[in-house]
């Protein structure tokens, strides 16, 4: 489907407890006479709905839970919508011959005064399908109701009290102070109105599927960004806040679409991933990382951040955990910690990522610039 096409529109509606919104208060994404102009409601899917109020985390850690050993790899992948959900997760119809979800703020707005942060989030070789990619991660915290077909709880709380992890050093040649134990970072186990309060657009691209190749190519990454152009666009993203992150496979992504596009990306969060490279084309950009103890592979991650902290220009900061969370769901090994899970829920990521903002970013898009400044 061509960007000239509404590929994605956003859904009209109603009060604050739906997932709808008043035309009057939508950006014009098809025009008077289109079948989706004139959509008054749309289904909603289980991600988006929860049953009664939130859970505090300390509720939410200590309730009886009823565990499955039914992998989401073999659960049906989300309905595919022709319409975008205020606060909601959806599978959107594909753009340029690539499947992607977008995830809309609960308190998303049409002010281009306030536009929104906007992050792409590109996904491992195991999360290559949409079922099991929602089950982990940012975007299964991007869902109102957290529940798996392995959890039945509307808010995921990680196990254990918490994680410890080691200091940070100024020093270029360590990647981490190992020098002093790893004390708590304080990241909360649970977020249970991670989703109400998010206050980005994101952008989840599907890459590959099945027993496709994996690996995210220089031809995805332009069919990535015409998606983020129509994105930003249409729904009032921050052309000079796109974050890029990613787990693994996803985290390598990340870079290499930050190296490609150098000028256009804000910030980037890698985590959990060892194949990851850093070069000259990287200098200046904000880079945090994340990765634990329990990785085979983790010195291929702290020489990373030894060779991002080399850089003349661009912060690099590194939250290396003794120990992360097994993977939440039981289709993979569990031995091997996932520290994604915790800090993608942690507010501090977030501010950092959000510190950072490129100028000109619509023009570097090609799309009109603003007459005025928006308000970051």
């Amino acid at each position: 489907m061509s960007l000239g096409r509404a590929a994605v529109v956003v859904a009209f509606a109603g009060r604050a407890a739906s997932l709808l919104m008043h035309v009057d208060q939508a950006p014009e994404l098809a025009g008077p006479g289109s079948d989706m102009f004139n959509t008054s409601r749309v289904a909603i899917q289980w991600s988006e709905t929860r049953l009664g109020p939130p859970a505090l985390e300390s509720e939410a850690c200590v309730a009886a839970w009823n565990f499955s050993f039914q992998s989401e790899w073999k659960e049906k992948d989300p309905i595919i919508f022709p319409e975008a959900g205020i606060g909601a997760r959806r599978r959107m119809v594909e753009m340029d011959g690539m499947e992607y979800q977008l995830f809309l703020p609960r308190e998303w707005g049409n002010n281009s005064l306030y536009p929104h942060p906007t992050v792409i989030y590109f996904h491992s070789h195991p999360e290559r399908k949409w079922s099991l990619m929602n089950s982990e991660s940012l975007p299964r915290m991007l869902a109102r109701n957290q529940s798996q077909s392995f959890d039945n709880r509307s808010c995921w709380c990680l196990p254990e009290a918490g994680y410890d992890a080691y200091a940070e050093t100024n020093d270029t040649s360590k990647a981490y102070d190992d020098g002093t134990p790893a004390a708590p970072t304080g990241s909360p186990m649970a977020d249970c109105t991670f989703a109400d309060t998010f206050n980005s657009l994101v952008i989840m691209p599907q890459g590959w599927v099945g027993s496709e190749t994996p690996g995210w190519t220089t031809s995805h990454f332009a069919t990535i960004k015409n998606i983020t152009t129509a994105i930003i666009q249409k729904f009032n993203g921050d052309a000079d806040k796109i974050i890029v992150t990613g787990t693994a496979e996803g985290g390598a992504g990340a870079l290499e679409f930050a190296k490609t596009y150098p000028d256009l990306v804000s910030a980037a969060i890698i985590t959990d991933a060892p194949s990851a490279t850093s070069d000259s084309s990287l200098e200046g950009l904000p880079i945090y990382v994340t990765a634990d103890g329990s990785m085979g592979d983790a010195a291929s991650v702290d020489a990373l951040v030894v060779s991002l902290k080399g850089r003349a220009s661009g912060e690099t900061k590194y939250t290396r955990y003794a120990t992360a969370p097994s993977a939440a769901d039981p289709g993979f090994s569990a031995g091997y910690g996932h520290s994604s899970d915790i800090i993608y829920r942690d507010p501090q990521l977030w501010a950092w990522a959000y510190s950072f903002k490129t100028q000109g970013g619509r023009e570097r898009l090609g799309l009109e610039p603003l007459p005025f400044v928006p308000m970051h």
